[in-house]
């Protein structure tokens, strides 16, 4: 099916390409034919001047990483196309210009906190927003994913934390001065995984 795929991609290309002029039903011509390899990836698109970088994600599902990797590895090279697994992580000056907007809500990793938590050699993440009310718990859950994979990288946020839990900020009332900016978390996870090495 991978190799499907490519050679439909191969043989689209240079239609695709309009997706840089806005041609943006284009995505779902991708997202269909990469349904047929696996349900639930995602795909983002960057225009880097001569190319456009498409970067396929499993949309943080940590089964679907072998494939997307494969996927990647078996991507043919193409004239101004260029192939990523996984989100990235912006640059670390850059973390403080991202947001990510749901539901009109905007939200910025400078005022999310969180807090870390080891259970049996495992890290888990609480994640705090004044936001997040029982009726939009799970958009905001999401977006905070989001901005995760934009300041770690989609792979660092699946792989070493063990789970997220999501909750308003009132609820850290009596632990506050624990609480860190979800801004400063890239450095936490380097900081984390350096002692534990």
């Amino acid at each position: 099916m991978i190799k499907k795929f490519w050679d439909w991609f191969l043989k689209n290309n240079k239609t695709l390409r309009k997706i840089r002029e806005g041609e943006y039903d284009l995505i779902d011509d991708i997202l269909k034919e990469l349904r047929k390899i696996r349900k639930g990836l995602a795909v983002e698109f960057e225009d880097d001047g001569d190319k456009i970088i498409m970067t396929i994600s499993s949309d943080g599902v940590y089964e679907n990483f072998g494939i997307v990797k494969e996927i990647v590895d078996k991507a043919p090279k193409i004239d101004n196309w260029g192939f990523i697994a996984f989100r990235q992580p912006v640059p670390k000056e850059k973390i403080d210009d991202i947001t990510v907007t749901v539901d009109e809500l905007e939200l910025d990793p400078k005022i999310l906190k969180f807090l870390p938590i080891t259970e049996d050699n495992n890290l888990y993440i609480q994640i705090f927003s004044e936001f997040l009310t029982d009726e939009n718990t799970e958009q905001i859950s999401y977006a905070s994913l989001m901005l995760l994979d934009n300041i770690v990288g989609e792979y660092d946020c699946v792989t070493k934390v063990k789970g997220y839990e999501f909750d308003n900020l009132s609820e850290a009332a009596e632990f506050s001065e624990d609480l860190i900016p979800l801004t400063e978390i890239r450095e936490f996870l380097d900081d984390y995984y350096r002692e534990d090495a």
